[in-house]
C-alpha cells in the first residue's frame, strides 16, 4: 500500500495521512522496499517523489496483489462475523471486566447496544485491535501503538476496602482510615501502568512517616482473594471491583469516605481510564454505540454508593 500510494500521489506526508499512519512510519516502510528490492524506487524530482525503471514495473503486480489481498480478507471477515455472530467484542481492563459485563447482560443494554463479547485486556490486545480482530478497548494500559486512538472516558473515583469478616479493623469506627488500614498486612494487584513501582499507600505511608507497610503483591484477582482470606490482610480496589468480592462470602467491603480517597490521590493519580479504537473508516459500531459505552463506563467510575445498590439508567 505504501509502494501503491507513493507511486500514485508522488508525496510521503500525503501517503501518511491517506493511510492514516505516521510519516516516520513511511520512511521506515520505504526503506525496507528499497533494500527488499535493491533500487531506489522513487527519487525526487521537482518537489515530487519519481518512480524508477523497477518501480514502474512493478507497480501493476503491486496492485493486482494488493487487490487478491483485499480479497481474502473480505473472507476472512466474512468468517469472523459468521463466528462471532456480529457482536461487539471489547477488552477491559482491570477494575471494570466484572461491572461491565452486570450492565451490558442487562435487556435494555443488550437491545440498543446489541451483543457484546467481553475479554480480559492481554499484553496483545491492542495489536488485535489494531488488526480488527477486536473493535476496541477500555483500560488504564496506554498501548505502544500510536495508530490508535485514545479518548479518556474517566478515572477511578472511589476505593473500597476488602478483607475477611471477622477481620478487626471492623472493630474501629464506621469511617476506616488509611492510617487503621497501614497498622495490618496488605495485599495488592500490581497493575500495569498504575502501581508498578510503587502501590499508593506504600507512598502515603512514607509520606507521612508512618511505619513501613507490611505487605505483598498479586497478580490477579483470584490469588487476592485467597490472601485476603488465608494471611488475614486488607486490600483497597476500585470499588467497580467489588461487585466480584461480593461473591466471596467471608469477605466483607466498604468505601473509602471521600477525604481518604484525596489522601490517596494526592501521593499517586488513581486509574485514568482510556478508550482505545482504530480511526473512524475502521470501525464496525456506531457513533451512538460509541457513546453509550462511554457513558456506562463514566458513571460506573463516577457513582459513590456499593455496587450492589447501583441503578444503571437508560
Amino acid at each position: 500500500m505504501v509502494f501503491k500510494t507513493i507511486y500514485e500521489t508522488g508525496h510521503a506526508n500525503i501517503t501518511a495521512r491517506e493511510l492514516s499512519v505516521s510519516a516516520p512510519k513511511i520512511s521506515r516502510c520505504l526503506s525496507s522496499l528499497r533494500l527488499a528490492f535493491d533500487d531506489e524506487l522513487f527519487y525526487r524530482r521537482q518537489q515530487k517523489l519519481k518512480a524508477t525503471p523497477l518501480a514502474e514495473n512493478l507497480y501493476r503486480p503491486v496492485c493486482d496483489f494488493i487487490q487478491s489481498v483485499y480479497q481474502l480478507e473480505l473472507q476472512a471477515s466474512s468468517s469472523r462475523d459468521c463466528r462471532t455472530d456480529g457482536s461487539l467484542q471489547i477488552a477491559i481492563g482491570y477494575g471494570l471486566l466484572s461491572a461491565l459485563s452486570k450492565v451490558f447482560g442487562q435487556k435494555e443494554m443488550t437491545d440498543k447496544l446489541g451483543k457484546v463479547r467481553l475479554y480480559k485486556w492481554q499484553n496483545d490486545s491492542a495489536d488485535l485491535i489494531h488488526s480488527g480482530e477486536l473493535d476496541l478497548g477500555i483500560s488504564i494500559e496506554i498501548p505502544d501503538n500510536q495508530e490508535l486512538q485514545l479518548t479518556t472516558v474517566g478515572e477511578c473515583r472511589e476505593i473500597g476496602m476488602v478483607c475477611r469478616k471477622d477481620h478487626p479493623i471492623w472493630q474501629h469506627s464506621s469511617n476506616i482510615t488509611l492510617e487503621e488500614i497501614a497498622r495490618y498486612p496488605y495485599v495488592y494487584m500490581t497493575i500495569k501502568n498504575f502501581n508498578e513501582k510503587i502501590e499508593p499507600l506504600e507512598l502515603y505511608c512514607q509520606q507521612e512517616n508512618l511505619p513501613p507497610l507490611e505487605m505483598d503483591s498479586v497478580e490477579d484477582i483470584e490469588e487476592w482473594h485467597a490472601h485476603l482470606l488465608t494471611m488475614n490482610s486488607i486490600g483497597l480496589v476500585p470499588a467497580t471491583e467489588l461487585c466480584q468480592t461480593d461473591r466471596v462470602s467471608e469477605l466483607k467491603c466498604c468505601l473509602l469516605s471521600t477525604s481518604e480517597v484525596e489522601k490517596l490521590k494526592r501521593t499517586l493519580a488513581l486509574p485514568c481510564y482510556q478508550l482505545i479504537e482504530r480511526s473512524d473508516d475502521y470501525r464496525r459500531y456506531s457513533t451512538e454505540q460509541r457513546q453509550l459505552i462511554t457513558d456506562v463506563v463514566t458513571r460506573l467510575l463516577s457513582f459513590r454508593v456499593l455496587p450492589e445498590e447501583r441503578q444503571f439508567g437508560t
